[in-house]
């Protein structure tokens, strides 16, 4: 399951793949930095503005920040990796999930709309988020707003 999905991103069809088609150089870098091409590596990961939001969820879930991470799957498979009840795995897993929903549509905002979205409105945006397909889509129903702000989870353990 997380190699599909993690392929699945590796193959998308984003900026980079102009670059052999003609387009010059200067349109294929990072939309938001500036940079680096724009290949899955770079939006999810590498990019400044995509390790501040990774920096600051990995913060809010209160696991160390991996600074020799150079890929999305490398990311997956380190959060994967830490020590927890397979029901904390699902919880931190979602919230990934979720940072990658959010890095991709602000990645598509700033090149569609023009619209920079900072890394703070993006972050409470992926916890936002992963709170409601928690209590909305899933069986984990006895989360509180108040408690989710703290990630405070104790209760699903």
């Amino acid at each position: 399951m997380l190699n599909l999905e993690i392929e699945s991103i590796n193959g998308m069809s984003i900026g980079f793949s102009p670059i052999r088609r003609g387009v010059p150089f200067s349109d294929c870098l990072c939309s938001r930095c500036g940079m680096g091409a724009e290949d899955p590596d770079h939006i999810f990961i590498g990019c400044l503005w995509a390790r501040s939001i990774w920096w600051s969820i990995l913060v809010w879930m209160r696991i160390s920040f991996p600074v020799d991470i150079v890929n999305i799957n490398e990311l997956m498979v380190y959060i994967h990796k830490q020590p927890g009840s397979s029901r904390w795995k699902r919880v931190v897993y979602t919230v990934a999930l979720a940072t990658i929903w959010r890095l991709w549509n602000a990645r598509n905002e700033m090149i569609f709309n023009g619209r920079f979205i900072p890394v703070s409105s993006t972050v409470d945006l992926i916890k936002e988020d992963a709170f409601l397909w928690l209590n909305n889509r899933s069986n984990i129903k006895s989360l509180s707003w108040e408690n989710w702000g703290m990630f405070d989870i104790s209760c699903l353990m």
